[in-house]
């Protein structure tokens, strides 16, 4: 059985409240359903990526321990540095960056419900940064 595409899906407090979220900070596009609130279902994207929001009678943030994400977003291109730093002064990250034993550098962003989204890039610069600490 040939599969084409795996989409999360992440239960939400208010789906428009974690769609701005996720334009804001993630530059994801968002469809939502029914399109005039109050949204129960929210379909963002960004390029081939995508992640549905379900609204959840009675969602709320739960505390996390490092390393215990709920989505992992890979990412290619310049600038992971500064995109770590640019969240960092948003008060989101929740996990420093760090160089990964399997060849990646990691950080962690919290989402507005509890939702950890760990990011992660190879870069060329990476021995610098701290080792994990467990």
């Amino acid at each position: 059985m040939p599969i084409d595409q795996l989409v999360p899906l992440l239960r939400v407090a208010d789906v428009a409240h974690s769609m701005r979220w996720y334009r804001e900070h993630l530059a994801m596009s968002a469809d939502p359903f029914p399109a005039e609130p109050p949204h129960v279902f929210c379909i963002l994207r960004q390029g081939a990526v995508e992640l549905m929001l379900r609204r959840a009678e009675g969602a709320r943030p739960k505390p996390r321990a490092a390393y215990d994400w709920d989505v992992y977003l890979r990412r290619a291109g310049p600038g992971f540095r500064a995109v770590y730093e640019a969240f960092k002064a948003r008060g989101i990250v929740t996990r420093r960056l760090e160089q990964m034993p399997y060849g990646l550098a990691e950080f962690e962003i919290t989402d507005p419900d509890g939702h950890v989204i760990c990011l992660a890039q190879v870069i060329d610069d990476a021995k610098d940064l701290p080792r994990p600490t467990r």
